[in-house]
């Protein structure tokens, strides 16, 4: 059986879709170092990302050009759609594990405060598995579970770089889903949204727990990550709990380069139709166009 196309995901999903080329699974390390300067209310505690930052991240310097600017288009969409319907805050989820939503979170995150210079808070809401604090090499003594169970306390959250701070999971609660649900999780991004321009939130697969299906109405939008190897049927039934109208956009991971070099993932793009040839919209525009 074949891998999903962009193309294929378009027309059963009936979102707009990018594609990401993930590239090769193979892990490594670079000394890149970002400066931060002490924020109030924030750790200071990571001065870098990391001491060794994973080579799948936008900020390796080694990284792909073809994957950094898929996530430079993503975030383009987002800035849009900002501007144009006011979003703020994103949940990044997807159907069923190893589909890559939390590299896609992170980057996101990193491009949107890198590139686009804004103010961005990262959340690892995936309270069953965190693991954001491993791919940017941070510590994870204190997160989300630890704010949510103290609330009224000032909120804190480690400041990667001058533009990006990260909240990651915490310690481990055997009931998360009552403290994703909980009023201390609206407080939190209520103030959340006080401090930074984006809140990227990363959520357990929303096939698998109900974590991601109820934490959906605290936030303005959702982007949907499915792979190659998994697209179809689980997103079409991960698009329905989440809601199409809820849905900005689906990220297709590790998509084929060949695809995405030929237009299909950004871009405009020439479709034979009835009618003839006709020239559609970038995907930005028609993702910026759902709300």
């Amino acid at each position: 059986m074949r891998n999903a196309t962009l193309l294929d995901l378009r027309d059963t999903s009936g979102t707009p879709v990018v594609g990401v080329e993930s590239g090769t699974s193979e892990r490594g390390t670079s000394d890149l170092e970002m400066s931060v300067p002490d924020a109030p209310g924030r750790s200071s505690a990571a001065a870098t990302i990391g001491n060794r930052t994973d080579r799948r991240l936008i900020a390796h310097p080694d990284a792909d050009p073809v994957f950094v600017e898929q996530f430079r288009t993503l975030g383009a969409a987002l800035h849009h759609a900002q501007i144009e319907d006011g979003i703020r805050s994103l949940m990044v989820t997807s159907g069923v594990g190893g589909e890559g939503k939390t590299l896609s979170a992170t980057n996101l995150a990193l491009m949107l405060s890198r590139s686009f210079k804004k103010r961005v808070l990262l959340i690892d809401a995936d309270l069953r598995k965190s693991s954001v604090h491993h791919l940017l090499g941070i510590e994870n003594r204190t997160g989300l579970t630890d704010i949510l169970k103290r609330p009224g306390e000032p909120l804190m959250a480690q400041a990667i770089s001058p533009t990006l701070s990260v909240i990651t999971g915490g310690q481990h609660d055997p009931d998360p889903v009552s403290l994703l649900v909980s009023a201390a999780t609206t407080r939190l991004l209520v103030a959340a949204r006080e401090q930074f321009d984006w809140i990227v939130v990363d959520t357990p697969p929303v096939l698998l727990f109900p974590d991601a299906g109820l934490f959906a109405d605290r936030v303005d939008t959702c982007v949907m990550v499915v792979s190659t190897a998994t697209a179809g049927a689980v997103a079409s039934r991960a698009l329905g709990v989440i809601g199409a109208s809820r849905t900005l956009g689906v990220v297709l991971n590790r998509a084929e380069v060949t695809e995405i070099a030929a237009g299909y993932g950004y871009g405009p793009y020439r479709s034979e139709g009835n009618g003839g040839t006709r020239e559609r919209a970038p995907w930005w525009r028609s993702i910026g166009s759902r709300r």
